[in-house]
């Protein structure tokens, strides 16, 4: 319901800006704070959560703006035993954590309606798994933590036991619908390392461990950022 009513809301103030051609000078003196949404696409404007989590931008000062985005997710699905009639069991689980930080710094080039920017910022997540199969009988549970084909939870994503680390440089502009409200659009060239936690699977009283390979890549993402900024 509230993503519905944020993107009626830019819905109108896009619609006003173009209708009345009205001029707009944003405030960005010290001290000046913003809440940052994300975009999905333009086709739909779906705004949502602020890079998977919630979003701050702080003025240093007037031509220098600093921002953060705190990322938390945690979610679980029970795995029914089905046991028959006079048989015992016990259910099973699957879960996941995710904890993430990010940060950037904003270089503004002028404090007008429409104003370009450089930057650079760097992002850290950590994610944990652990799922417990049904049991039947006298069968044991087989605990696995950080799964290397990762946790598929309903209605929540698959997650990957691991960290990710991300340092990248950006390019954008920012154009004010009105004084309070903009949107950001920019690109980023950057580094990302992902580093899988091995895996640990327990039956009974052994444990097996397999070690789970890590990634890196360097590139400009393949779509451009686009985000929501509420100033007050």
């Amino acid at each position: 319901m509230f993503k519905k009513l944020l993107v009626a809301a830019v819905a109108i103030l896009l619609f006003q800006t173009a209708a009345f051609g009205q001029g707009v000078t944003p405030d960005l003196a010290k001290g000046k704070t913003a809440m940052l949404f994300s975009f999905s696409g333009l086709s739909n404007l779906n705004a949502g959560d602020f890079e998977g989590g919630l979003g701050v931008k702080y003025y240093y000062q007037q031509d220098l703006a600093l921002r953060l985005g705190l990322q938390f997710a945690t979610a679980s699905e029970d795995v029914p035993a089905n046991p028959s009639p006079g048989q015992t069991g016990i259910d099973g689980e699957q879960s996941a954590t995710r904890f993430g930080i990010s940060a950037a710094a904003e270089l503004h080039r002028g404090v007008g309606r429409a104003n370009a920017y450089l930057g650079a910022g760097l992002g850290f997540s950590r994610t944990s798994t652990e799922s417990k199969s049904p049991a039947l009988g006298a069968i044991s549970q087989v605990v696995v933590k950080n799964n290397d084909g990762g946790e598929n939870i309903a209605g929540a994503g698959t997650f990957f036991g691991g960290s990710a680390f991300s340092l990248f440089a950006l390019a954008g502009v920012e154009f004010f619908v009105v004084k309070e409200v903009s949107l950001a659009a920019e690109y980023r060239l950057g580094f990302l390392s992902l580093s899988r936690a091995d895996e640990e699977r327990t039956a009974g009283n052994q444990t097996l461990t397999t070690k789970v390979g890590g990634s890196s890549s360097v590139g400009i993402a393949n779509s451009g950022v686009l985000t929501l900024a509420f100033y007050f």
